[in-house]
C-alpha cells in the first residue's frame, strides 16, 4: 500500500467506543515487551482504549498460561497472551503479539513491528 493510500484512509473506521485489551506474559519475553510498548503507543493516541498489563517471572508463566488456556479454551501457550473486552463476561482471545500487531495495523492504522 502506498503512502497516499494509507493517508487517505477513512478515520471514521477507527473505533471510538471504549475498547479494553489485556496483555499477560513474562517480563523477560521480548514479544511481551514489544506488545506493551505498542499498547502504550495505542493508549497515547486513543483515549478510548484501555490496556491492562500483567507481568510474571518466567517460572510463574507456565502455570498462568495453563489457566488462560482453560479460561479462553485456547491452545496458545506462549508469551504474551492477549485478550480483549471491558466486560469480564464478554472477553475474547486475541492471540499473541503477531495477532495484536495485525489488529493495531488494521483497526487503528498504527505502524508497529510485525515480529
Amino acid at each position: 500500500m502506498g503512502l497516499f493510500n494509507w493517508l487517505s484512509g477513512n478515520a471514521d473506521d477507527i473505533p471510538t467506543k471504549t475498547q479494553c485489551y489485556h496483555i499477560e506474559g513474562f517480563l523477560s519475553c521480548v514479544h511481551f515487551q514489544t506488545a506493551v510498548e505498542a499498547a502504550d503507543r495505542l493508549t497515547a493516541k486513543h483515549a478510548n482504549v484501555k490496556v491492562d498489563v500483567n507481568a510474571y517471572v518466567k517460572e510463574q508463566w507456565k502455570e498462568r498460561s495453563r489457566e488462560l488456556q482453560e479460561e479462553f479454551k485456547s491452545q496458545h501457550s506462549t508469551s504474551p497472551f492477549i485478550y480483549e473486552g471491558c466486560n469480564i463476561n464478554e472477553q475474547a482471545f486475541v492471540g499473541g503479539y503477531s495477532d495484536f500487531a495485525k489488529r493495531l495495523k488494521e483497526v487503528y492504522k498504527m505502524n508497529v513491528p510485525m515480529d
